[in-house]
């Protein structure tokens, strides 16, 4: 416990001072949010690596999908990931050359101001929960090291990444996350590496020889399509068009000096999801399968619920007393790498974009006040988390159905200005009632039994309604935008 401290304390200290750096380097208020836009093509990688080497994605959630349904997995987690940052880096180019620094901009500088401000919404409910997740998922693994309730483990992470955001801004989000990628990275090896002798005191580590099924699959863990055909389908529609053009993602893109920094950057990424969202979760996940064993077909209770405490058990379980140290610093490192990331998203979408109007140079203290504002509410929202399923794909459902199409509409040269943000209203909208619907059951007499079974169902409802909605506006509308040059042409306020 004492140690857990120690190593909280360090890593405070070392993030606070990185905050008040970068205050001290902004020189306008729009720096705050845009770092200058001069990130290298190593600080591109490593800042988009630490953004998804989080606590909730990595270091649970990969770990819990590998552990359910064994190699599998791959399909609903890795393979979308990569396929999504293939299409960044082949789009990168084009849509660095844009004027406009985030997505809502974008979006506003080819469709006006409603289609700029609904897709901020959007994005903005979308990275508050993620947000949310990542902090609920730390406090839950930082709890019991620290001795401390879980509620106030939320406040200290919530208090600490509020304080260097508000200060530092994007640049101090984007410094932090070149420490935090070390960290975690570290983090998640040392993990990998008590997998291992845990294997090994348990018979063997030659994983082929592993007799055992997915904790949910209940197929052999070597089942190549185990999640079922279906589900792999649903993730992918509800994952990629949305992952493709995930704001915080852009965000780092934009950002980049050049083109090809943004480029170079990417690949850093890609091959850093490989690995940490990939490769070494699905050792972790398969061992555990072998290590912690479903019983009468219920989880393990000292893994958490249905497998979200793997890492913390791992650590318990196998790690020597001089490891937990480092362990601890990894894992909040880990903590706060997408937390600060996803509240800058959240902070940069009602502060910078759905209240444009205002010139930005007039903002002053404005933009901080929202990203201390944002830290409160994602804190106070976590406290309400109990499914990381659920979590990541609504979210992601939202992104594909209300912010996919908008985005990728700029380049589309007779989209329909009311269509687009009819769209996004239609799709954000037609996906939170349909999730609703299905969880209460009220769709259960209209749908088929495939589509029930899959959980997922609502995303396809988002979908349509977001079709619905583009149609409805190109059908009432008066003029359809025709070219980049409408309004400001994307660029800056």
């Amino acid at each position: 416990m004492l140690i857990a401290w120690i190593a909280l304390l360090i890593y405070v200290a070392i993030t606070l001072a990185i905050g008040w750096y970068s205050y001290t380097k902004q020189q306008t208020e729009a720096d705050h949010w845009t770092a200058g836009r001069k990130l290298s093509p190593l600080s591109v990688g490593l800042s988009l690596s630490a953004g998804f080497m989080s606590v909730s994605w990595s270091c649970v959630y990969a770990v819990q999908l590998f552990y359910w349904y064994g190699i599998g997995a791959f399909w609903i987690i890795t393979f979308p990931w990569l396929i999504a940052l293939w299409m960044i880096y082949k789009l990168s180019g084009k849509y660095h050359q844009l004027t406009a620094f985030s997505q809502p901009e974008m979006v506003g500088g080819r469709f006006g101001s409603s289609a700029r401000k609904s897709v901020a919404l959007a994005l903005a409910f979308v990275f508050l929960v993620w947000g949310g997740a990542e902090i609920y998922v730390a406090a839950n693994l930082l709890s019991p090291e620290l001795g401390i309730s879980l509620n106030w483990v939320i406040v200290i992470i919530s208090v600490v990444v509020g304080i260097y955001m508000t200060f530092g801004g994007f640049r101090a989000v984007v410094t932090t996350d070149k420490l935090q990628f070390v960290l975690v990275a570290l983090y998640i090896l040392f993990i990998a590496g008590l997998a291992w002798t845990g294997l090994s005191q348990s018979g063997g580590t030659f994983l082929p020889d592993i007799a055992t099924t997915g904790a949910k699959s209940g197929v052999s863990w070597v089942a190549l399509f185990s999640p079922g055909i279906m589900i792999i389908l649903l993730t992918l529609v509800a994952y990629l068009p949305g992952w493709i053009f995930e704001a915080d993602l852009w965000l780092r893109v934009q950002a980049a000096e050049s083109p090809q920094a943004a480029r170079k950057g990417v690949i850093i990424g890609a091959v850093n999801g490989f690995l940490f969202v990939g490769i070494i979760p699905m050792f972790i996940g398969i061992a555990a399968l072998k290590l912690y064993p479903m019983t009468a077909g219920a989880f393990p209770a000292h893994i958490g619920f249905e497998g979200d405490a793997i890492f913390a058990t791992l650590a318990a379980d196998y790690a020597p007393a001089w490891l937990k140290l480092i362990l601890t610093l990894g894992l909040v490192a880990a903590a706060m790498s997408t937390i600060d990331t996803c509240l800058n998203v959240m902070g940069l979408s009602i502060a910078y974009d759905f209240s444009h109007d205002k010139p930005i140079s007039q903002k002053t203290g404005f933009s901080k006040a929202v990203t201390a504002l944002t830290v409160v509410v994602a804190m106070l929202f976590s406290m309400s988390i109990n499914s990381l399923w659920d979590i990541f794909y609504l979210s992601s459902g939202i992104l594909t159905t209300a912010v996919a199409f908008p985005v990728a509409a700029v380049f589309m040269k007779h989209a329909s200005r009311r269509g687009v943000f009819l769209s996004s209203v239609f799709g954000f909208v037609g996906t939170v009632a349909a999730y609703y619907g299905e969880t209460r059951g009220f769709l259960d007499r209209i749908e088929p039994a495939w589509l029930i079974e899959s959980y997922l169902g609502y995303i396809l409802w988002g979908l349509g309604f977001a079709i619905i909605g583009y149609w409805t506006g190109k059908w009432t509308a008066t003029e359809s935008v025709d070219s980049l040059n409408n309004n400001n042409g994307g660029k800056t306020s």
